[in-house]
């Protein structure tokens, strides 16, 4: 299932942003923050495009994981939010990095 609109704790802070693909991590976080309730569309078998971190090649991932490493301030295997909150940084970046079109050649 795919969530088709923002996702906000009580104090209006992002848990899950629209279009993100809805996974048992997510579910967690919605009963950790007392959410009963998010917005789905059905992403069918047929349109699964499999998971995107396998549509980059191997540098370029690295490369993000390398980037956003620097960004947190803790190890992320600290803590399950905070390595939910990498994962969820990771598939942003890479939905980002894969919808850019590609350069002139």
């Amino acid at each position: 299932m795919i969530v088709t609109a923002d996702v906000k704790n009580m104090d209006n802070m992002l848990l899950i942003p629209a279009g993100c693909v809805l996974t048992e991590k997510h579910i967690n976080i919605f009963n950790a923050w007392g959410i009963t309730e998010v917005q789905v569309e059905s992403g069918g078998a047929a349109e699964d495009p499999g998971d995107i971190l396998q549509q980059l090649p191997p540098e370029t991932l690295e490369q993000i994981l390398k980037e956003l490493a620097g960004i947190f301030w803790d190890p992320i295997d600290k803590s399950p939010v905070q390595a939910e909150t990498f994962d969820l940084a990771l598939r942003r970046k890479v939905r980002q990095v894969v919808s850019q079109p590609a350069p002139p050649a």
